[in-house]
């Protein structure tokens, strides 16, 4: 990485592409850092890696192509903010050269107040993000879930008017069902109001619910799908299915977000096969790039979020994006891992026949 700059677009091995509807052009990868700055709580689970350390991994990304990096103010109680913007501080990151994405929901005091997606908090959390990343504004700003409490049409006038004050540039969604986002996408168009970027929210080849109801609504919105725990928790590595690994390590610690271990099986069996004979820089393919490849090919996905702790693990992701699966790669692993019918798909895909455009 040249001083001051990102590598030149056109030299970069990985794709850029518009997020949603917008001129935002982002990296197929995302670097995510929930493994910043936990300390003895649940974000230590996760990871504890501290400004030197995170300085690496976000270094390596850069230096690979990602311009996109996602945070939020609950990771670390404030804690991963502060060191991605130490980060890009240290590295002499020119500002308009990286895409910072960050969210505000959870808990971030005592008071029944400091959460939520209401005016005050919104506003106020928003203020102290920018302080911890040290910069005038925030290119993303997601609300991290639904919250039944908050009228959306509260939440939505607060996005827009901190758009209008420039302290954010596009706003997003995460974890919320396709009516909740189909609901704010009309309150928005009706209002007058920023639109809804995009869409933060789990997808896998272990996880694919997203395919029922929110994937069709975004395509048909044309809003962006950012994807997070593109590995499962770790269980797409395929180490929990290893035969010799011990119950007791078997994602005790931290068994989120839930997989049917009996498809899982399936699925990871399926995923060593596609491995089996691939080579990446003279490495052999893992199942874990395998899970992000199969990503990387869904149309709807705008962005995967891959996280590290080390760099050879982030590397390692990094890498994954040179992999191109074929035709029939892809179609073996869509039937291995394909969700089960529940209607009304299935009556909705029979009587599709009635008006198929494609036949007289």
């Amino acid at each position: 990485m040249t001083p001051h700059n990102l590598p030149r677009f056109d030299h970069n091995p990985l794709r850029y592409t518009a997020l949603g509807n917008s001129g935002l052009f982002v990296s197929e990868l995302c670097l995510g850092t929930m493994t910043f700055g936990g300390d003895e709580d649940i974000w230590g689970l996760i990871g504890q890696l501290q400004q030197e350390q995170a300085d690496e991994l976000v270094k390596i990304a850069l230096e690979a192509g990602i311009n996109f990096i996602d945070t939020a103010n609950i990771y670390g109680f404030g804690a991963s903010e502060r060191i991605v913007g130490q980060s890009l501080k240290n590295l002499g990151v020119r500002r308009e050269d990286v895409v910072l994405a960050t969210k505000v929901l959870g808990p971030m005091g005592e008071g029944p107040n400091a959460r939520g997606a209401s005016r005050g908090h919104i506003m106020s959390e928003c203020k102290a993000s920018l302080a911890r990343l040290q910069t005038d504004y925030i290119d993303l700003y997601q609300i991290h879930g639904f919250d039944p409490a908050t009228p959306i049409e509260e939440t939505l006038e607060a996005l827009n008017t901190l758009v209008q004050q420039g302290h954010v540039r596009y706003v997003g969604l995460s974890n919320w069902a396709a009516w909740q986002v189909m609901k704010a996408i009309g309150i928005t168009r009706a209002r007058n109001l920023c639109p809804v970027t995009s869409l933060q929210a789990y997808y896998t080849l272990v996880g694919r619910d997203l395919e029922r109801e929110v994937i069709p609504m975004l395509a048909s919105e044309k809003v962006g799908l950012m994807v997070w725990s593109p590995l499962a928790g770790g269980y797409l590595s395929g180490k929990y299915e290893d035969p010799d690994v011990s119950e007791e390590n078997r994602r005790t610690k931290f068994d989120f977000p839930p997989v049917n271990r009996e498809r899982g099986k399936e699925v990871i069996k399926v995923m060593r096969e596609v491995a089996d004979g691939k080579q990446i820089d003279g490495e052999p393919v893992t199942v874990a790039q395998i899970a992000l490849a199969w990503l990387l090919h869904q149309e709807p996905v705008s962005s995967v979020i891959v996280g590290a702790k080390r760099p050879d693990q982030l590397k390692a992701n990094i890498r994954a994006a040179q992999i191109r699966l074929s035709d029939d790669e892809r179609k073996a692993l869509d039937e291995v891992s394909r969700i089960p019918e529940e209607y009304p798909g299935w009556m909705m895909a029979m009587m599709a026949g009635y008006r198929n455009p494609s036949e007289p």
